[in-house]
């Protein structure tokens, strides 16, 4: 991460091109390499986000699901393949999947390009509100 900036209601944080993205690495829950998560660095409570780059010709180690959570994949540059079940499907720029707790997925980047993506994870059913009903108009001026 290059820069981080927190104030009393928000943390911003700045990891560079997602080309150097394949620079960061995690050791836990297992070892992978181009894969940031985002809920320590900006004090996430209510979601898992990461940010993912995926080498070429290169497939998820494992099969997964999840007990609570579900998952969305946003997929930013590159292509691949995403597996749900038994159902393989492509995915490139612009693609986004959600993927329910019960469902086994898989991925991999079957190209000869890296695949960029963002995974924000949540509890399935746990939404209160949508963006437009949750959202508080603040009567203030635009300035900038």
């Amino acid at each position: 991460m290059r820069e981080k900036k927190q104030g009393t209601n928000y943390t911003a944080a700045h990891f560079g091109k997602w080309e150097e993205l394949k620079d960061y690495k995690i050791e836990e829950p297992v070892k992978a390499r181009g894969k940031a998560f985002l809920n320590d660095i900006l004090g996430l409570n209510g979601m898992e986000v990461s940010m993912n780059s995926f080498p070429p010709q290169t497939s998820m180690p494992f099969h997964h699901k999840h007990g609570e959570n579900e998952e969305l994949y946003i997929f930013v540059k590159g292509q691949g393949q995403f597996q749900v079940d038994e159902e393989i499907f492509d995915v490139e720029e612009g693609t986004v999947v959600r993927v329910a707790p019960a469902g086994v997925r898989i991925f991999r980047n079957n190209s000869n390009e890296n695949l960029y993506f963002i995974c924000v994870q949540a509890k399935e059913n746990s939404l209160q509100h949508n963006n437009i009903s949750d959202g508080i108009v603040v009567e203030k001026p635009v300035e900038w």
